[in-house]
């Protein structure tokens, strides 16, 4: 019997690896993903510092910026929770850039 598949677009030029077998247990399945994939159960994920307060000086706003970015990437915030981020980012401001702000968040 011949066996039909569809080509993946994203092994392109690569081999197909092998099934695994089937008699394999879930743990050693999920180890076996890990080596290949590169992870690995002892990885811990590096500590995210949080940015620094911003006080409104123009030079250095795209550092900030740049700050939060990171930031939100680290603690998964990159697609989601928009308002915790506007909220968050908001608790962060001082001096100048928090009288800016500040008819904003009264609303």
């Amino acid at each position: 019997m011949a066996s039909t598949s569809t080509p993946n677009p994203d092994m392109k030029g690569k081999e197909a690896a092998p099934p695994l077998p089937s008699n394999l247990p879930p743990d050693q399945i999920q180890q076996i993903i890990g080596v290949l994939t590169g992870a690995s159960g002892n990885t811990k994920k590096p500590k995210i510092k949080e940015p620094s307060t911003f006080h409104g000086k123009r030079d250095q706003l795209r550092g900030w910026l740049a700050q939060l970015s990171v930031y939100f990437k680290g603690v998964a915030w990159e697609f989601e929770y928009n308002n915790d981020k506007i909220v968050y980012a908001l608790s962060l401001l001082r001096g100048d850039a928090l009288k800016w702000a500040t008819p904003y968040i009264e609303r």
